[in-house]
């Protein structure tokens, strides 16, 4: 412990707490802006972050990250519109309460879950992760094959609406994560004679475009006017006592976060309602959860608050995104030559360590500015939406081109921002691109290796290793299960009739 402390000390000095707490500050910014979210907050960043050092880096994108998960239940709890998809499950009680003049009440109880929520997982990362680390020591090619493979499927499977939407989107990231030159031969593929290609394309210029561009084409289209808030907000100071007399709901629904975050595709907001339902089941007021149960709100935003540490947690030990924001941070990483996984995590111990401090750090400080902040939150929901979206393509614009300095990069923006739109119109989800474009150049080394290996044997191999095989077996599993539900629900629907 001693020695974990020293390597935070190191690495974690009054930079880094400057970059912790900007990150909180614009990410419940962010996140309490509805059509935003924590997503659109790390990836407009992420430009921003190339000249810091790999620490500083991450702690502005972990803060944000931790503030837009927060920060979705302001807007949710005060005008009813969720800030970002994880305060969906938030808005069932919290808007009700707002409603009936608890609105102060409403914002506190969210802020101190996701406190709670926040400190409960980085206290998980910072235990869980250095054992997770030496267990993967001994992964091979079949092993992190299955890992990232998991990562794909369980997105796309996972995706709202059609899986074959999913599926198509993940293999189009894939697809895209081929263009460049080939990591074994050093030959130029798939970049059309156009010598700016040559190196792959620009992952800032994809995020960006993807998210961000087409969220506000999407929001261009948009005429709702902007949610105006009158009632005035304190922070409830009786709410704390919440702490004591639902300590179990506080207590159950972070442990459900972070597992739920381990868990590489599924995320905040599969925790968020998970954690929802069992506490209406196991609450005596069941009756109440919808009209206003303070309990619900403490459910849902102390898993979603818990889950970011449980999505680093395979994204640190293993090199695998818990969830497409955290894919989004390791490609942050990635950029200043740090790549994840068992080998960063028994090598670069005191940066590891480091990066756990600020993880911590940003969760403890997400009560006080809160706290402090509170109006100012509750003020920037009536900022006007033609300033916000001109401001926000401005940011775009600029990032991208800091990144490398090259007019390319900015043709590219513009292309994957049309892609993103058009396959937002067509229900065709972003996040399985983007995992699959950060975990195509772990699959393609993995899968040519094992081939190398395993010679004209492939399943033969795989018998020999059961972590592989059993993660091939959840692979196959989470393809066929989404279509064996559906022709349940189907016949189970001609029976009635």
């Amino acid at each position: 412990m001693m020695s974990v402390l020293a390597d935070i000390q190191q690495f974690v000095g009054f930079t880094q707490l400057q970059y912790i707490v900007i990150g909180v500050i614009l990410g419940t910014i962010i996140g309490a802006l509805p059509g935003c979210g924590p997503m659109m907050g790390v990836t407009l960043t992420i430009p921003f972050t190339f000249y810091l050092d790999p620490v500083s880096s991450l702690a502005l994108l972990i803060g944000i990250y931790q503030g837009g998960s927060f920060g979705g239940a302001i807007s949710a709890a005060l005008v009813g519109i969720p800030g970002t998809p994880i305060a969906a499950a938030t808005l069932l009680d919290a808007y009700p309460m707002s409603q009936s003049g608890r609105a102060s009440e409403a914002i506190t109880l969210a802020t101190v879950a996701s406190w709670f929520g926040g400190c409960f997982g980085g206290i998980v990362l910072l235990v869980a992760a250095p054992s997770l680390a030496s267990f993967a020591l001994s992964f091979g090619p079949a092993e992190r094959l299955g890992l990232a493979l998991i990562g794909l499927t369980a997105i796309a499977s996972l995706s709202a609406g059609s899986t074959v939407k999913g599926l198509m989107s993940g293999a189009l990231g894939l697809m895209l994560a081929t263009v460049g030159s080939d990591p074994f031969t050093g030959m130029n593929r798939f970049d059309f004679g156009i010598s700016e290609l040559t190196g792959g394309l620009t992952f800032v210029s994809l995020l960006v475009g993807l998210f961000a561009i087409s969220e506000m084409l999407i929001q261009l289209e948009s005429t709702t006017p902007t949610a105006r808030v009158t009632e005035k907000i304190r922070f409830s100071t009786k709410c704390l006592w919440t702490l004591i007399s639902d300590w179990g709901n506080y207590l159950r629904s972070s442990l459900i976060g972070v597992l739920v975050g381990v868990v590489p595709g599924v995320g905040g907001v599969s925790s968020a309602f998970l954690s929802y339902k069992i506490s209406k089941d196991l609450s005596p007021d069941k009756d109440q959860y919808g009209k206003g149960a303070p309990g619900g709100v403490v459910a849902t935003e102390a898993a979603n608050s818990a889950t970011t540490g449980g999505a680093l947690l395979p994204m640190l030990s293993l090199g695998i995104p818990g969830d497409p924001i955290v894919a989004v941070m390791m490609g942050g990483l990635l950029i200043h030559g740090v790549t994840p996984g068992p080998a960063f995590m028994l090598t670069n111990a005191p940066m590891l360590n480091g990066i756990l401090g600020v993880f911590l750090i940003g969760a403890f400080l997400l009560l006080p500015i809160g706290w402090l902040l509170l109006p100012v939150f509750v003020r920037i929901l009536s900022i006007p939406k033609s300033f916000l979206t001109t401001l926000i393509l401005a940011l775009c614009i600029f990032g991208t081109y800091a990144t490398n300095r090259e007019l390319f990069d900015i043709w590219l923006l513009w292309i994957f921002g049309f892609l993103g739109y058009a396959m937002r119109k067509g229900g065709v989800p972003l996040s399985p691109l983007v995992i699959g474009f950060v975990l195509g150049p772990i699959v393609e080394e993995s899968l040519r290796r094992l081939a190398t290996i395993s010679g004209n044997n492939f399943w033969g191999f795989l018998i020999g290793r059961p972590i592989a095989l059993t993660c091939f077996v959840l692979i196959v599993a989470m393809l066929i299960g989404p279509f064996l539900a559906q022709m349940h629900r189907s016949r189970s629907t001609e029976k009635r009739y």
